[in-house]
């Protein structure tokens, strides 16, 4: 117990960090710390305890028996911290502390970004870490207290408050659309220029359908392919073809008339599953004052039907 009781919770935490990470380097440029200063951390924890808590290889480091058991502990005492923190902070009327978000790229720069003046102003002991990333993020393992997903929503480990349904739309200018016609069914397609995205995935697939139907692909191809949406959005702006997109990406440019709508007795979208615009949370936490006052606030600033749908 007298090696148990030399443990602070900061230790822990760094300890816990490094487990998940696999790596001294990455914990120290997380933490802003040098990568010697975590090591010698978990030195002096194994010396406290009198067990290898690691094995040291060249790039990485991995537990030990020992160390494994000491994470699966640390875990839960960390867990029972932070709900012990969270219930003191609940005793202040006004919501404080940190909160972590993470969000795709485009979608924080449009829509979040413009609310973050509002948010501080409104809750100023409110501090906020956001992390924007197009990649898949495990929440537990980065920290993230919420995340800003679309797509799919497979996180059984998550609870969700959905937003609204992704909404594709094609669109283009009114001079390609004056200069080349409208299309006024999918297989008009093929006789127009299409801006599609091209990904790591490859090309993006069209599908279209009436309401209630099954979902039908259709190729389509144009003068530019490419992996920013911006750049095509662009390209489409200055009368080079048409673009599918979601609504939370071109509705300010179809607000503005810079774009024109097409085919909207279809619905379109880039996969044969359901897509959703969700808050996500990890299942596994209790939701604190801060994180919920900060998913109240985007939920009414984005509105009941969001208005990039309106």
């Amino acid at each position: 117990m007298h090696g148990l009781n030399e443990l602070g919770f900061k230790a822990l935490r760094l300890f816990v960090a490094v487990l998940d990470h696999g790596s001294f380097s990455e914990v120290a440029r997380r933490e802003g710390l040098a990568p010697s200063s975590i090591s010698r951390q978990i030195q002096l924890m194994e010396q406290a305890l009198n067990q290898q808590l690691l094995y040291r290889h060249t790039r990485a480091v991995s537990p030990t028996e020992a160390g494994r058991l000491l994470g699966h502990h640390a875990r839960l005492l960390l867990v029972q911290l932070e709900e012990a923190e969270q219930a003191l902070q609940e005793q202040h009327s006004e919501p404080a502390g940190l909160v972590r978000i993470n969000a795709p790229v485009v979608f924080g720069q449009r829509h979040l970004t413009p609310w973050l003046g509002s948010l501080c102003e409104r809750y100023p002991k409110l501090q906020l870490d956001i992390q924007q990333t197009d990649s898949y993020v495990d929440p537990l393992q980065e920290g993230a207290d919420l995340l800003f997903r679309i797509g799919p929503l497979h996180d059984s480990g998550m609870q969700a408050r959905i937003l609204a349904p992704h909404r594709f739309q094609i669109a283009a200018s009114p001079a390609y659309l004056a200069r080349c016609g409208t299309p006024l069914k999918p297989q008009d397609l093929a006789n127009h220029q299409c801006l599609a995205y091209k990904g790591v995935a490859g090309q993006q697939r069209w599908f279209f359908r009436r309401p209630g139907q099954a979902w039908t692909p259709y190729s389509v191809k144009g003068p530019i392919t490419g992996n920013h949406a911006d750049t095509l959005t662009q390209a489409a702006e200055q009368g080079l073809g048409l673009v599918m997109f979601p609504s939370w990406l071109i509705g300010e440019a179809v607000r503005n008339g810079t774009l024109v709508p097409v085919l909207r007795d279809y619905e379109a979208s880039n996969s044969l599953e359901p897509q959703q615009i969700a808050i996500l949370w990890p299942g596994s936490r209790r939701l604190s004052v801060k994180v919920r006052t900060v998913i109240d606030f985007f939920l009414q600033c984005f509105g009941e039907v969001p208005y990039w749908d309106r």
